[in-house]
């Protein structure tokens, strides 16, 4: 059995969700700008996008063992009319994801203009196929999961996500949701750190978002 008092504070999702639409909606115009045969520059965009595919793997991880067995158990009869399109929608960016890992690790190889090509384009329909999995889950979803799990249970996924993030990524995830996610709820991921964590920790993701962006969009405000 499961207790609410009322609808829980599911915002942070669509500010994490800014981070995957963004990088992933950039990422196919920063392959293309990689010139034939570099392989230092094509290393340092693979690398970013090993980052960010690797997030977004583990996103939709979390949701798949945390959330979704929680609601089909709770809720199976407002779930329904969405299964199907959830799981075909995370089956799509499932197997795009995984070809983009083997066209991406040849591209850092050697920076080949067939593979650079192929990446790109890879990139640019999973931004199509996202983007609209994004939506309907954020309009369709999330007020279920409002309503259907505790507050300590949502927290979970914040909590899995975060351990399954490699120490040297923390501050660049942090500043990947904080440049255009919801300050109010980036407190609120936050909040019950000690006060000096609060302080430091958003300068310090500011500062790793800053660096990323310059060396792979060449701006700080991509």
């Amino acid at each position: 059995m499961h207790a609410t008092t009322g609808p829980i504070d599911t915002s942070v999702m669509p500010t994490i969700h800014t981070f995957f639409r963004r990088e992933i909606r950039l990422a196919g115009g920063v392959v293309r700008r990689v010139a034939d045969g570099d392989v230092r520059r094509a290393g340092v965009v693979a690398d970013h996008l090993d980052f960010v595919a690797r997030s977004l793997h583990e996103h939709h991880t979390g949701e798949d063992e945390l959330l979704w067995p929680k609601l089909l158990e709770r809720v199976p009869e407002e779930l329904a009319p969405i299964v199907r399109l959830m799981e075909a929608q995370h089956g799509q960016v499932d197997a795009l994801l995984s070809e983009i890992g083997d066209v991406r690790v040849r591209w850092a190889a050697t920076a080949a203009p067939a593979d650079r090509d192929r990446l790109a384009d890879l990139f640019d329909q999973l931004y199509v196929h996202l983007a609209e999995h994004l939506d309907a889950e954020e309009e369709r979803l999330l007020p279920i999961a409002a309503r259907a799990v505790t507050q300590a249970e949502w927290a979970e996924l914040g909590e899995r996500g975060r351990a399954r993030t490699r120490r040297s990524e923390l501050s660049l995830a942090l500043g990947m949701f904080q440049y255009e996610g919801d300050p109010a709820v980036i407190a609120q991921m936050l909040a019950e750190a000690p006060a000096p964590v609060r302080w430091i920790v958003p300068r310090l993701s500011r500062r790793a978002f800053r660096r990323r962006a310059l060396a792979i969009h060449g701006t700080a405000t991509p």
